[in-house]
């Protein structure tokens, strides 16, 4: 076995950490769910997990647009798709695990689910459009 390293290797590698980064993700969100809708329990108990899968998300997400990567292809309807996603899961589950009692508490996790998503990918398009402006220059964006 050759340990020379050149594009292949890298890119196999990278699809590998990249796999490895889904897996870990769907298996942390599992957890966190079974955790809270399952065993009930309460959620100080399972804090740290949770802050460390946002903050793993976050990071990738950041560094992944950063690197020139857009994000959701940069489609909106994506992008609304997932916004979309987020405001209804959220609440549905937030019910689940009982912190809403109310039409109103649904409908207003609904709307700061809904503007939170908004906000991140409108924060992940400014830090993509920077990244464009440094490496490509300014006249990028207009083609």
């Amino acid at each position: 076995m050759s340990n020379h390293r050149d594009e292949r290797t890298i890119a196999t590698q990278q699809r590998w950490a990249a796999r490895g980064m889904l897996i870990f993700s769907i298996a942390l969100a599992i957890d966190l769910m079974v955790r809270a809708l399952i065993l009930k329990q309460d959620s100080r108990q399972y804090l740290d997990i949770s802050l460390i899968w946002m903050a793993t998300i976050l990071y990738v997400s950041i560094g992944v647009t950063a690197s020139g990567v857009e994000p959701c292809g940069w489609k909106w309807s994506q992008g609304l798709l997932l916004i979309l996603l987020l405001a209804v899961e959220i609440p549905v589950v937030l019910t689940l695990m009982r912190g809403v009692h109310t039409l109103t508490d649904f409908i207003a996790s609904m709307v700061s689910a809904a503007g939170g998503a908004f906000v991140m990918l409108i924060i992940l398009r400014g830090i993509y459009a920077r990244w464009e402006r440094v490496t490509l220059g300014r006249g990028a964006s207009e083609e």
